[in-house]
């Protein structure tokens, strides 16, 4: 299976990744404010490994987290994108994550609802998105997309809220 990305947008190009996203990718896993609120990625070799895992989705899933490119710079930012997350593993997850050079600049926003456009073509009753309590910024993106709370849990002692939208 070879999954088939959204359409750019108009300030970014959503993309399968390449070897030169790596490095870039690995300092943006390394700065603590861009995973204050997610798991760490403790190394170098394990910023690879997710790399390698979420442009894996597209080959076994048909989609995945799409490497996020500026339009006008080619800058490697980030990724967005659907998968399929062990805490949750009946519904498929939209999720990003960008470096602190993008944010506040709604390029969370324009990446993710591309992909909740392409997901309404997958045959799915709903998207979730996993966000931590305190992380207003992925809230409000989430409530940009229409997305409302459907559930808080805790799990690996993560609190989280889970956001949905029904298709």
């Amino acid at each position: 299976m070879t999954g088939i990305l959204p359409p750019s947008t108009p300030r970014l190009v959503l993309r399968r990744w390449t070897a030169e996203d790596r490095e870039p990718f690995a300092d943006l896993n390394a700065d603590p404010e861009v995973t204050r609120y997610v798991s760490a990625v403790p190394d170098r070799a394990a910023s690879d490994r997710l790399a390698d895992y979420a442009d894996g989705c597209f080959d076994r899933l048909g989609y995945g987290w799409s490497a996020v490119e500026r339009r006008d710079t080619g800058e490697f930012i980030g990724f967005a994108g659907l998968h399929r997350m062990r805490w949750y593993p009946d519904d498929v997850e939209i999720g990003w994550r960008l470096a602190r050079s993008a944010w506040g600049q709604g390029f969370a926003t324009e990446a993710a609802r591309a992909w909740v456009e392409h997901a309404r073509g997958l045959d799915l009753p709903r998207l979730i998105s996993v966000v931590d309590p305190g992380n207003t910024a992925s809230l409000g993106v989430t409530s940009k997309l229409g997305m409302v709370e459907g559930w808080r849990g805790e799990r690996e002692a993560r609190p989280h809220v889970v956001m949905v939208l029904e298709f």
